[in-house]
């Protein structure tokens, strides 16, 4: 679920340390999805390990089989409002903005780090309509309204069932379908609202993204004890903090599976 700005998706070159030398500005209209350097002091044992072992999370077990694939570790901060610049919603959108299986292959896992609320920004779901394909959305993988739904569908869902925008306390953990349709929400208060965000992949689904983890981090997961995996490229603590802003942020991430 990595969100990207709003009205932004399918900028799949910009990286996230060039778009916050040059947007961040007018951050009261976006939803940002800054990565995070993971290097050890940062005290992600809890993330890395407790909270991505599928035994303690038989959804996980139940929805993709045994022994999923972790690829995507993030974040998703929704910005305070400048006076000038009032925030903005993103587009109702699917994550899986590309042909894919009808059946559950990727699971997201968000964890408030700070208590999520309508005023501060919780994410707006459509629960239920995972089960759409990508003939609901507008424009291609890479497009700018890249996994945008309809706007008859969006009608159409919404005399049946209507989207929620929960309050989440922090330290929760919310799960929901990749496929599922959702939306960055508005920021009204004065603090920035902000969540982990990871993507964990059913074992025979052949997505190609690698995670890259500073070599301290290693120990970490060895402790996962072989129930989950995690492709990682292991660089030096020094290279990770040099260029963890590298990253890009939206459509850079492809989420569909090698042919």
């Amino acid at each position: 679920m990595a969100s990207s700005p709003s009205g932004t998706r399918g900028h799949s070159t910009t990286t996230w340390a060039t778009y916050s030398r040059t947007r961040l500005p007018w951050r009261s209209t976006f939803t940002i999805n800054p990565p995070s350097p993971v290097v050890i002091e940062l005290d992600v044992h809890d993330t890395l390990t407790d909270t991505t072992r599928p035994h303690r999370n038989p959804n996980h077990v139940l929805r993709s089989g045994p022994r999923p694939k972790l690829t995507f570790l993030s974040a998703n901060s929704s910005m305070p409002p400048l006076p000038s610049s009032p925030p903005q919603r993103q587009p109702v959108h699917s994550d899986a903005d590309f042909a894919h299986p009808a059946h559950p292959f990727a699971l997201v896992t968000n964890i408030p780090l700070v208590t999520m609320t309508p005023a501060n920004g919780s994410t707006e779901l459509w629960l239920g309509t995972h089960t759409a394909d990508v003939s609901a959305q507008e424009g291609a993988h890479g497009d700018r309204a890249s996994g945008r739904i309809r706007e008859p569908l969006l009608a159409a869902r919404a005399a049946v069932r209507g989207p929620s925008q929960p309050t989440v306390r922090k330290g929760s953990i919310v799960l929901r379908d990749l496929r599922l349709w959702h939306a960055g929400m508005p920021n009204s208060t004065a603090d920035v609202r902000v969540m982990l965000a990871m993507i964990r992949f059913a074992s025979w689904y052949r997505n190609p993204m690698r995670l890259r983890l500073a070599e301290d981090v290693r120990p970490l997961l060895e402790a996962v004890d072989g129930r989950l995996e995690v492709p990682v490229d292991w660089i030096s603590r020094e290279e990770a903090l040099r260029t963890y802003l590298g990253r890009g942020f939206g459509n850079s991430y492809d989420f569909d599976q090698e042919q």
